[in-house]
């Protein structure tokens, strides 16, 4: 049985299998110390970090003890450092995308601007996104907005050039403007534009699944108004516990708009198209 075994330890191939096998087994046991950590504690970017770097090296551990065994991977190397222009392209790419993204990931990692779970608002070349912080690896941030409930994927360098508001330290609801319009016509009578704006802040302090400040303080709410190029707009704040309450207050808002401005004779502005001057019919000849 010794001699079988020492045979099979012999074999580059089957040594090689045993390093796969080996790694895959020790990540797996990383995935679920990962899990307990964060059950008894709460997600933290750390973990996720940590875990991704030390699975990093295992893979790496791995392809170098193979690489030490077999000649095809050291002919494979020696290829590669004769051919300077190939090399100059690998370090470019691998230092200046993938270990910038490590890099940057270490950073955001140590100063936690956020946390897993955590809601941000994260602002980048003119980009808005304000989401759920969903994930951390070692090349990017997974970030679900609250608006679509897309998965976006965000470098960790251009996260870490970022303008990021962390909304759940501060203790803040969700918080999304709600706009209407109105026509001109409408707007231009003081009391029917005083009229919507009220309409508006009644049915927001109304809705069950909103918190704004001023239902607890009897107040009517701020309604912003703005010309736009056919219409006035009225916006007002939806504060709601959650993103997806906010969704549901926004909508069933909206329907109760339709029926209260109706009601009201206030018209909602839309596209439309009107028609200048003659139209000449041709006569038709016996």
């Amino acid at each position: 049985m010794k001699e079988f075994i020492a045979e099979l330890l012999e074999n580059k191939v089957v040594l090689s299998l045993i390093y796969i096998v080996i790694c895959l087994i020790l990540i797996k046991i990383l995935d679920g110390i990962t899990k307990l950590i964060r059950k008894k504690k709460d997600n933290s970017i750390k973990v996720a970090f940590t875990k991704g770097v030390l699975e990093f090296l295992l893979i790496i551990f791995t392809l170098i003890k193979i690489g030490q065994m077999s000649n095809v991977m050291s002919r494979f190397a020696s290829t590669i450092l004769m051919s300077s222009s190939l090399l100059v392209v690998v370090l470019g790419f691998v230092f200046q995308e993938g270990l910038s993204n490590i890099i940057h990931g270490f950073i955001i990692t140590v100063f936690k601007p956020f946390d897993i779970g955590n809601r941000v608002e994260i602002t980048e070349n003119g980009e808005h996104i304000s989401g759920y912080v969903k994930s951390m690896t070692l090349r990017h941030t997974v970030v679900v907005s609250i608006i679509d409930n897309a998965e976006y994927t965000i470098p960790n360098s251009q996260l870490d050039n970022a303008n990021i508001k962390n909304l759940t330290t501060q203790d803040m609801p969700n918080r999304f403007p709600l706009t209407v319009s109105i026509t001109y016509e409408d707007a231009q009578d003081t009391e029917k534009l005083q009229r919507a704006k009220k309409i508006f802040s009644n049915l927001v302090l109304e809705n069950e699944r909103t918190i704004n400040k001023a239902a607890k303080q009897g107040d009517d709410l701020f309604v912003k108004v703005d010309l736009a190029d056919s219409a006035v707009t009225l916006t007002c704040f939806i504060e709601t516990h959650t993103a997806e309450a906010n969704f549901t207050a926004c909508s069933e808002i909206k329907e109760r708009l339709l029926e209260e401005y109706k009601k009201a004779d206030i018209e909602f502005a839309y596209n439309h198209l009107q028609l200048t001057g003659s139209v000449k019919l041709a006569k038709e000849e016996d």
